[in-house]
């Protein structure tokens, strides 16, 4: 996913979205190796990668409040707002459902998926009970929920953001207390998600981040890191049956990962560390690479299953060939989808909100 440019461009927060991204790769070459071979190597605390989506969604806010200052108190912004919102996150989910689908056909599980999962849904991104087809693109439900609220927030004055965000969090919070969970009805259980939290720490980050200077960045930094390891020590050892994914990981993660991007965007704003250009490279592929891997890794390890032997061999080399076929795709699909639908988007929405002469 990308970050806009503007007066600070924020390079570490883009290197950061790679980590995140990478952790979520993380998991499925874990699980995919579990599935395919008999003696796997990898650890099972590599399932702690899901805190990769946590760590993107308190991104998230605070990159909503980065781009978005000076933009307050007009109708016109907010309908631009969420134009480039669904510009960013639909062409890309359209392309990878369609992968999906296609290769649930190939191998004749198409209706059995289609019997849980909604076609229309999954591809306009819609709350139901069971994930997408593009199983992944779950968290983009939340994304596309929280830019809705954030862009009724950009119809008032700036000043009023912290108040508005208190205020929402104050209503998830009687919602939580009313008795929501994650088997409510699908939009309840959105709208009352704990994860909202982590998008409205992050734009809680992005104004303390653009308020005044922030002391000790490199601290900060350092604390939210161990917060965040931390998180994963106190949950132990979880897999994907008994992972907690209603208030135990937002909890073990979101303060951690709410830490480490004010910190590294406050590193880079004083001119004390920048993240290296590789990793803000594959931090411009991570919306890419965050659609693309589980179908990239579950094509190798469907092949792998084929010839797996005895031995670490096969498993190091199959490792090695998760990791970087799907770096190889997302950057493809970056370079060649993601980012030529980008800008042809952004032409159109040039003419569409241009002010009247």
């Amino acid at each position: 996913m990308t970050v806009e440019t503007t007066a600070i461009r924020l390079s570490n927060i883009q290197a950061l979205r790679a980590v995140a991204a990478l952790l979520v790769v993380a998991i499925h070459i874990q699980a995919n190796e579990l599935r395919a071979s008999a003696d796997p190597l990898l650890s099972p605390w590599l399932y702690h990668g899901v805190a990769g989506v946590d760590l993107f969604f308190v991104i998230s806010g605070f990159i909503m409040v980065h781009v978005t200052r000076g933009r307050f108190g007009k109708g016109r912004k907010a309908l631009e707002f969420l134009y480039h919102r669904a510009l960013r996150v639909y062409p890309p989910v359209w392309l990878f459902t369609a992968l999906a689908v296609l290769g649930f056909y190939a191998q004749g599980t198409l209706s059995d998926w289609l019997s849980r999962s909604g076609l229309v849904e999954s591809f306009l991104l819609i709350p139901q009970r069971a994930d997408p087809l593009l199983g992944v693109s779950w968290t983009l439900i939340h994304e596309l929920y929280f830019y809705a609220v954030f862009a009724v927030f950009l119809l008032f004055p700036q000043r009023l953001l912290p108040f508005a965000l208190a205020a929402w969090a104050g209503v998830v919070a009687i919602g939580l207390a009313l008795g929501v969970g994650p088997d409510s009805n699908p939009w309840l259980a959105l709208i009352f998600h704990p994860h909202t939290y982590e998008f409205i720490a992050g734009a809680f980050a992005g104004l303390v981040f653009h308020h005044k200077r922030l002391p000790f960045p490199g601290w900060i930094t350092g604390i939210g890191i161990l917060v965040f390891i931390g998180g994963a020590i106190v949950l132990g050892l979880r897999g994907p049956d008994d992972y907690p994914d209603f208030w135990g990981r937002v909890l073990a993660f979101g303060p951690g990962a709410t830490l480490i991007v004010l910190g590294l965007a406050g590193l880079e704003s004083r001119k004390s560390w920048v993240s290296p250009r590789w990793l803000q490279r594959v931090g411009d592929w991570s919306y890419s690479l965050y659609l693309s891997h589980i179908l990239v890794i579950a094509a190798l390890a469907h092949a792998w299953m084929r010839f797996a032997a005895p031995g670490p061999l096969d498993n190091i080399v199959m490792i090695i060939a998760m990791i970087m076929a799907p770096l190889f795709v997302a950057a493809a699909a970056y370079h060649l989808y993601e980012r030529p639908t980008l800008q042809i988007g952004k032409a159109w929405g040039r003419r569409l909100f241009a002010a009247p002469s």
